[in-house]
């Protein structure tokens, strides 16, 4: 009796255990704003919101014509996997040129790599850049030819999902 107590109780922790990581390997996020849609350059994020779009962009199709970028586009979001070859001078006058927001997602050195010429992602000065800050948008603002930038701080990796719900209810706001 005691062995079949313990093996229901083992079988039920394993389950729960199961149940757990599932449901932490995709983060569902709170948002309630209107929906996003967010072009991501690098890999797309893993988190669940029906107010979420995300689509697949290369830096190769948004260095090619602005003006060809998808209409609907709320933001782009650039993520680590990618931040060393974004952040090639080749790039800056593009970054410059989009009149939407870009989310440097997860960038310790803020959007300054990615905007000011010799600089990349790998020689900016980690010391001098590091404001404490996860994620920045930036936004240039074609016209008054300056630029505006929003940093949101990760105090806890366990808060990733209300840093996504700050970044998105900014994105929606600008």
């Amino acid at each position: 009796m005691k062995r079949l107590i313990i093996g229901v109780v083992v079988i039920g922790l394993i389950l729960v255990a199961m149940v757990f990581l599932l449901s932490v390997s995709i983060n569902k996020v709170k948002y309630d704003g209107a929906p996003l849609n967010i072009a991501v350059i690098g890999n797309i994020p893993e988190l669940k919101n029906e107010k979420i779009h995300f689509e697949s962009l290369s830096l190769e199709k948004v260095n090619e014509d602005i003006s060809k970028l998808p209409t609907n586009l709320d933001a782009i979001m650039l993520t680590p996997n990618v931040f060393e070859a974004a952040s090639d001078d080749k790039y800056i006058e593009v970054y410059k040129g989009l009149e939407l927001p870009i989310i440097f997602f997860d960038s310790n050195k803020r959007h300054y790599p990615f905007v000011n010429e010799g600089l990349t992602y790998e020689t900016a000065n980690f010391d001098v850049l590091d404001n404490g800050s996860h994620t920045t948008i930036y936004l240039h603002n074609i016209n008054a030819n300056k630029f505006e930038t929003w940093y949101f701080y990760l105090n806890d990796k366990k808060d990733i999902n209300a840093l996504y719900t700050e970044v998105f209810e900014k994105i929606e706001e600008l």
